[in-house]
C-alpha cells in the first residue's frame, strides 16, 4: 500500500497536545491512543490512533483516516512567537454549526519556550500588596515592550502553555488574551482531589490573592465562557473535588454561579459584600483580614466553653481522686464529710 502523505515529523507529545486542546478524553496505551474521535461528536472514546503510522480507526462510523485529517496543523512548522503559531483544527463539543465553525478556527499554542525567555517582574513593582515572589511562583513574567505582565495558563501537567493573557499597566485596555487560542481555565495545575475544597474565582489577580493566602484556587478568564465552567464543574463532580464559588459581587459573578448551577453542587464564600473582589478586600483591610476570612471558612475555629466553677467537693476530688462524699446524720442536723484513701478523724 502506498502512502500519499509526506513523512510525519510531529511527535507523540504533539498528538496528545492536540487531543488535550480539543477537549477530548484519551488513554495513552503502548501501541495506540484510545480517544474520543476528533472528527465527530463522540460521547465515549471510540477511536484508536496507532503510533506506528498515525492512522486512526474510528469504530463509531468514521472509518480509517490519518490523524492529520483531524489536526492538519501537525504538518505545519512550530513557532513560539506570542501572536503567531501554527493552527490545528479542533472538534466542537456542541452540535450546532456556528459553534463548530468557531471551534474549528481556534489554533493550538505552546508558549513554554517563549515563557522561559521572559524576565521576572521588576522588583520595584507593587501589585495589590501581593509579594512578587507569589507572582513569580505562579509564572507571571514581564513584557517590557508592552509595559505588561505576561500570565501563563498552564495545562494540568504544567508541561505546556496553550493559553495566556497580558495585564497592561498602561493604555485603554486592561487585558489582552492570546489571539485565536482556545480559552482554558486558569490554574489547571491545581485541579486534583488533594486541593479540595477548590475556590473558583474570576480573573488572574484574584487567583493571586488566594495563592498569597495559601488557599487552593482556580479561575475562569471570563464570565462569558460558560462551556469552560460547565466542563470544570463536571470534572470536579466526577473526581470528588468540592468547589467553593468565590466570584465577584457583581452581575458577571452571578453568571459564573448560574453556569455552575447547571452541573454541580457547590458552597459559596465570596468577598464581603462591600468589596467587589478579593483584590479590593486585600488592599482595603490587609493580608491578616483576608487570610482569617478565608481560613475561618475552610477550617472554622473550635468553640471553647469557659470552665465552670468547681464546687468544694469537686476541688477536693481533683486533689484526691476517688474521694467520696459521706452523709453523716446527727440528732439535730445533717453534716457532710469527704472520705479519702487517707484515714482521717471525723471530728
Amino acid at each position: 500500500m502506498t502512502n500519499d502523505f509526506p513523512e510525519d515529523t510531529f511527535t507523540e507529545t504533539d498528538v496528545l497536545s492536540c487531543l488535550e486542546q480539543a477537549g477530548l478524553k484519551y488513554k495513552n496505551g503502548h501501541r495506540y491512543i484510545l480517544a474520543q474521535c476528533p472528527t465527530h461528536d463522540d460521547d465515549n472514546p471510540s477511536v484508536q490512533i496507532y503510533k506506528d503510522d498515525w492512522f486512526a480507526n474510528c469504530h463509531a462510523g468514521c472509518g480509517r483516516y490519518h490523524i492529520t485529517k483531524a489536526f492538519p496543523g501537525l504538518r505545519g512548522d512550530t513557532q513560539n512567537d506570542f501572536n503567531n503559531q501554527n493552527s490545528v483544527r479542533v472538534r466542537s463539543s456542541k452540535k450546532n454549526d456556528s459553534e463548530r465553525l468557531r471551534m474549528a478556527n481556534y489554533k493550538t499554542f505552546d508558549q513554554m519556550e517563549y515563557w522561559k525567555s521572559l524576565p521576572m517582574i521588576p522588583r520595584t513593582h507593587e501589585f495589590k500588596t501581593i509579594p512578587l515572589e507569589t507572582l513569580d511562583f505562579m509564572g507571571w513574567r514581564w513584557l517590557e515592550e508592552k509595559n505588561s505582565y505576561y500570565i501563563p495558563y498552564f495545562n494540568m501537567s504544567e508541561t505546556q502553555i496553550p493559553f495566556s493573557q497580558m495585564r497592561h499597566l498602561s493604555g485603554e485596555r486592561r487585558f489582552t488574551f492570546l489571539k485565536d487560542a482556545r480559552p482554558i481555565i486558569y490554574g489547571l495545575q491545581n485541579l486534583n482531589p488533594s486541593n479540595s475544597p477548590l475556590f473558583l474565582v474570576e480573573g488572574s489577580s484574584d487567583c493571586a490573592v488566594l495563592d498569597y493566602c495559601a488557599v487552593p484556587w482556580i479561575g475562569t478568564p471570563s464570565s462569558s465562557q460558560k462551556e469552560l465552567i460547565h466542563g470544570l464543574g463536571k470534572y470536579c463532580k466526577e473526581n470528588g473535588i468540592q468547589i467553593v464559588y468565590a466570584g465577584d459581587n457583581d452581575a458577571a459573578g452571578d453568571k459564573v454561579r448560574e453556569a455552575l448551577d447547571d452541573v454541580c453542587s457547590y458552597r459559596v464564600h465570596q468577598p464581603p459584600k462591600k468589596y467587589k473582589d478579593w483584590g479590593d478586600f486585600l488592599v482595603a483591610e490587609g493580608y491578616d483580614a483576608v487570610y482569617k476570612y478565608l481560613w475561618d471558612f475552610i477550617k472554622p475555629p473550635k468553640i471553647e466553653f469557659p470552665e465552670k466553677e468547681l464546687t468544694a467537693v469537686e476541688k477536693v476530688q481533683k486533689i484526691f481522686p476517688g474521694a467520696v462524699e459521706l452523709q453523716i446524720a446527727g440528732q439535730e442536723e445533717n453534716s457532710k464529710e469527704l472520705s479519702t484513701d487517707v484515714q482521717q478523724p471525723l471530728f
